[in-house]
């Protein structure tokens, strides 16, 4: 199944004016040309190629810590990584500085750009997943776990994922990174949103009474993203199957939909609990569970 690059270079057809606003301009509509510009796009991408070193799994020399601050992406090593990756853009510290007047808004541009990365990430992913899985006749518990197995493999390939962590851990002390934080999950939740209808679609799914799209969709990315931090946090467990391909998220989704799917009786969630679970008159020798 295809997998994203994990830094995501370019975006070359993202429109970017809404995600990187801190340029030196003040007619918006010069900022929006320089933040879809080539040189600016070089600049925010080396910042991604720095991040992946010091966040990818197995990177970097093993003696150095990672740095929890955004240390690491000082305008010396932004730009000495631009003129290695982007010498034909002649990338110089005045075209820099001409863009951002303060390092930090370069920083805050950069973050917004990071989570814009990890979502556009995981958009591509959804739209290869689907047309992989649902076109071709798979069944339905096979097809869930695919695309929850690929997505927890892909929090282990994508650096944005770590910097996600950090900045969500920052976001209190930082408005700019809070609305960032915002914007990214909105933009996620309606990705993953479209995903499953296609998988409600395909399959002729629906859900029992009371319970909307929109709890499923975040209890499933709740569950996803507190399983990619024990993925991160290398804990000795089998999170995931490679040689099946499946995981523990793939499990959860699984019991999710069965419990949350109507099967036809066309109960709520709290009456089929009732009734799959409701009491058994003990009888004077039965004993309860110990």
């Amino acid at each position: 199944m295809p997998t994203p690059e994990s830094d995501v270079p370019g975006f070359e057809d993202e429109d970017l004016s809404a995600t990187v606003t801190k340029l030196n301009r003040i007619k918006a509509k010069n900022r929006a040309r320089l933040a879809n510009s080539e040189l600016t796009r070089a600049f925010l991408n080396s910042g991604l190629a720095l991040t992946k070193d010091v966040f990818s799994l197995g990177g970097g020399d093993p003696a150095e810590s990672v740095p929890p601050t955004l240390a690491y992406l000082s305008r010396p090593r932004v730009l000495s990584r631009a003129r290695e990756d982007y010498p034909e853009l002649v990338p110089t510290e005045a075209k820099f500085r001409d863009r951002w007047a303060g390092h930090q808004d370069f920083l805050e541009d950069f973050v917004a750009y990071a989570l814009f990365a990890r979502h556009a990430s995981m958009r591509r992913a959804l739209t290869e997943w689907s047309k992989e899985l649902l076109t071709a006749g798979t069944d339905f518990a096979t097809a869930v776990h695919r695309i929850a197995y690929e997505g927890a493999k892909l929090v282990l390939e994508l650096p944005a994922y770590r910097l996600q962590l950090l900045t969500i851990a920052s976001a209190a002390a930082d408005p700019e990174v809070s609305r960032s934080i915002k914007r990214m999950y909105s933009s996620l939740t309606a990705s993953w949103f479209e995903l499953y209808e296609q998988i409600a679609d395909s399959f002729e799914l629906a859900l029992r009474p009371g319970v909307s799209a929109w709890q499923l969709n975040v209890i499933l990315q709740s569950v996803s993203e507190g399983l990619g931090v024990r993925l991160l946090a290398g804990v000795d467990e089998p999170l995931l199957d490679h040689e099946r391909r499946e995981s523990v998220l793939g499990t959860a989704a699984l019991a999710l939909f069965v419990s949350l799917l109507d099967n036809g009786d066309g109960l709520t969630l709290e009456q089929a609990a009732n009734r799959q679970f409701s009491r058994p008159r003990k009888s004077s020798g039965q004993r309860g569970i110990r």
